[in-house]
């Protein structure tokens, strides 16, 4: 995974390589995809974040890695690390996954931010503030350190999770079984 990122980047810093990068990261993509159970967050992670900073908007298969990572990071970001929580949330917003795509796990890391607050920086504090943008969170939670904030956005998402409980069933334990692998 490590090279993978490394190579997305070299690959991103050459002149006259958009071709090659778009065929390399849509390949990267696939892969890591097929691959993902075989991979750390911290892995994943660090692949879709390279992928973005190459500028692959436009490349199916990278969106889709994107959305798919983000989808299956949702029911999980207890047992993420902030900072692949945050690496795969931005990547998915800068890659133009849609907000609806992204918007469940906007709220999981809301919902884990509620305790880990004290522990983000002010580069990670700006990131989640973009993140939250994008999906349309309300406020602007990531400036706000006071426990009323977090804890009137979280009574928002929790009407949010019993509006939407009927359709989250089956796949909601799926991502708890992913949670375990990595």
């Amino acid at each position: 995974p490590q090279a993978i990122a490394n190579f997305c980047w070299a690959l991103g810093r050459l002149a006259d390589a958009s071709h090659d990068l778009a065929a390399f990261g849509a390949a990267a993509a696939r892969e890591a995809l097929r691959r993902e159970s075989d991979f750390s967050w911290q892995d994943l992670s660090g692949i879709v974040s390279a992928l973005m900073n190459t500028g692959l908007t436009n490349v199916g298969e990278v969106q889709e890695f994107a959305a798919e990572l983000a989808t299956r990071a949702a029911g999980c970001c207890d047992s993420i690390g902030n900072q692949a929580l945050l690496n795969i949330a931005l990547a998915a917003a800068r890659l133009r996954v849609h907000p609806d795509t992204l918007r469940p796990m906007a709220w999981g890391i809301a919902e884990v931010f509620t305790t880990r607050m004290h522990r983000l920086n002010e580069i990670d504090l700006r990131q989640w503030l973009e993140v939250q943008r994008y999906c349309g969170l309300p406020g602007g939670m990531a400036h706000n350190t006071s426990s009323q904030g977090p804890r009137s956005a979280m009574s928002w998402q929790q009407q949010q999770q019993q509006q939407q409980a009927p359709s989250a069933g089956a796949d909601s334990g799926r991502s708890r079984r992913r949670c375990r692998r990595h």
